[in-house]
């Protein structure tokens, strides 16, 4: 079984997806911008068991679509094969939270409040486990 790092799991996953809705920025113009989105407070969520489950499919869905991003870009020289892979990436990745019928606004919050909820994080990473 694969422990999860939860810090980088839900940080890197937050990261894309602020990426994705904001578009790309330059590297310490992003790494600025996430750090500001991480460290601040996730407004109080009510997320039911279904909508977490859910939300824990999606995540999986998106983390292999992420490692087969990453694979394919180690294989790329040119930069616009390497943004037309971003770009195929980032939609594969909001299709995915549709199939498991959530929108990227919601799972975005869900994951931005387990962020910051301790018993969310909890929960959501026990149905992580209990998935892999």
């Amino acid at each position: 079984m694969q422990m999860i790092n939860v810090k980088n799991c839900f940080g890197l996953l937050v990261a894309l997806f602020l990426v994705l809705a904001f578009g790309v920025k330059s590297g310490a113009q992003q790494e600025e911008y996430q750090q500001d989105m991480l460290q601040q407070q996730a407004p109080a969520l009510e997320v039911s068991d279904e909508q977490l489950d859910r939300v824990a499919d999606a995540y999986l869905d998106v983390m292999e679509i992420r490692d087969d991003f990453q694979k394919s870009l180690g294989q790329v020289t040119e930069p616009e094969e390497a943004q037309q892979l971003q770009e195929q990436a980032g939609e594969a990745m909001v299709e995915a939270v549709h199939s498991h019928g959530l929108e990227v606004q919601t799972y975005n919050q869900v994951m931005e409040a387990a962020q910051v909820d301790e018993d969310l994080r909890n929960a959501l990473l026990e149905r992580l486990e209990n998935r892999q």
